[in-house]
C-alpha cells in the first residue's frame, strides 16, 4: 500500500518553530506507517510563514516564501528520520542548489521501491496553490491508495468544529463533504481548500482525517476507528 501524509507546519512547532517534541509525534505515526507501506510525506510551513497576512508584501513573493518555509521543514524531517534510524530522502518542486533537489519520477519511485520514506518540499512550486493541492497532487501523481492528513481538528465535523453542537462525522462520500463544503464553506470545516478537494473528488483519492496527538495508532485511522474517513460510496 502507498500513502501520502499530509503534516502540517504547526504539528511541528512546539517551544520553537520546529520542535523535538512535534518531531517525535511525527515520528510515532511515520514508524508505524513505515513498516507495511510505502510512505510520502508533504509538509506544510505554517509554523514560519502564515500565507497570506497583513504585512505590505506582494502575494505572490509571499507564496514563494511560504515555499521556502516548506522546504525547511521538510529538510528537517529528512535529517530527523534518518537520525532516527528510519531511511529517507527529500526532494523539492524546484532546486536549492546543493541542499534540495527538484528530483525525477524515475528516481522518487525508486526510493519509494527501496523502502525510502520521500518528503516533499516547495509545494508544487506554484503561486497560488496551497500544500493541500500539493498533497492530492502527488497523491495522484505516484498513484496512491490513501491520504493521511494529520489536522488540529481530530476529525470532519459537520459544521464549524468550533460551533457549540458540531457532530463529528466517522465517514463521508466524496459527494456528500463537496456539496457540504460548497454549502457551508470550505475554510469553517477545516479540512482542505476548493481546488484540492476538487481534485480529490474527481480522482475517487481515499482520505483520513484525523489529530495525530488524539489518537494511540494509525492503524485505528486507517480501520476508521479514529478520524474521519473519505471515500467513493458503491451505489446499489
Amino acid at each position: 500500500m502507498r500513502v501520502v501524509l499530509k503534516i502540517s507546519g504547526e504539528a511541528l512547532k512546539g517551544e520553537n518553530n520546529i520542535s523535538n517534541s512535534g518531531l517525535e509525534t511525527i515520528l510515532k505515526d511515520i514508524k508505524e506507517l513505515h513498516v507495511h507501506n510505502e510512505l510520502i510525506i508533504i509538509v506544510g510551513g505554517g509554523n514560519f510563514w502564515r500565507g497570506r497576512n497583513e504585512l505590505n508584501i506582494n502575494s505572490t513573493v509571499s507564496d514563494y516564501i511560504g515555499m521556502l518555509a516548506t522546504a525547511m521543514n521538510a529538510l528537517a524531517i529528512n535529517s530527523y528520520l534518518n537520525e532516527s534510524g528510519i531511511s529517507s530522502s527529500v526532494y523539492g518542486s524546484f532546486d536549492i542548489t546543493g541542499i534540495i533537489k527538484k528530483g525525477t519520477p524515475y528516481e522518487i519511485e525508486n526510493d519509494l521501491k527501496n523502502k525510502k520514506v520521500v518528503v516533499f518540499g516547495g509545494g508544487l512550486g506554484i503561486p497560488n496553490l496551497t500544500t493541500d493541492m500539493t498533497t492530492v497532487s502527488k497523491a495522484i501523481e505516484y498513484k496512491a491508495d490513501a491520504i493521511l492528513m494529520a489536522k488540529s481538528i481530530d476529525a470532519i465535523y459537520d459544521r464549524d468544529p468550533k460551533e457549540e453542537g458540531a457532530q463529528k462525522i466517522k465517514e463521508i462520500s466524496h459527494e456528500e463533504l463537496l456539496n457540504m463544503s460548497l454549502k457551508q464553506g470550505v475554510d469553517s470545516l477545516m479540512v482542505m481548500d476548493l481546488e484540492a478537494l476538487s481534485s480529490l473528488v474527481k480522482n475517487k483519492m481515499p482520505l483520513y482525517v484525523y489529530s495525530s496527538s488524539k489518537i494511540n495508532s494509525v492503524k485505528e485511522v486507517l480501520e476508521n476507528k479514529e478520524g474521519t474517513r473519505v471515500i467513493t460510496k458503491e451505489v446499489l
